[in-house]
């Protein structure tokens, strides 16, 4: 909401300010991790292959990976696995 300032003290004239809103962190990070990601260009293959190797080969734990926050945070984009 922008507020009002007057310019003299006489009732001069009325000049409006804007104040800055600051994003959400989440939106913040994600654009930040989007950017680190783009410059490492990697595969939704090879993301889904370094989980299974984290993982140990257990396809639960693959998914565990795959679809968490910390995941989402890290590559900038949310990974939605069906079937």
């Amino acid at each position: 909401m922008a507020k009002r300032t007057a310019g003299k003290a006489k009732g001069g004239t009325v000049v409006r300010r804007q104040g800055r809103r600051v994003m959400p962190a989440l939106r913040r990070t994600a654009k930040r991790a989007r950017v680190a990601a783009q410059k490492a260009q990697l595969t939704v293959g090879e993301v889904i292959a370094a989980a299974f190797d984290t993982a140990g080969g257990e396809m639960s734990g693959v998914l565990e990976l795959v679809t968490s926050p910390q995941m989402t945070r890290a590559l900038g984009r949310r990974i939605v696995v069906v079937g």
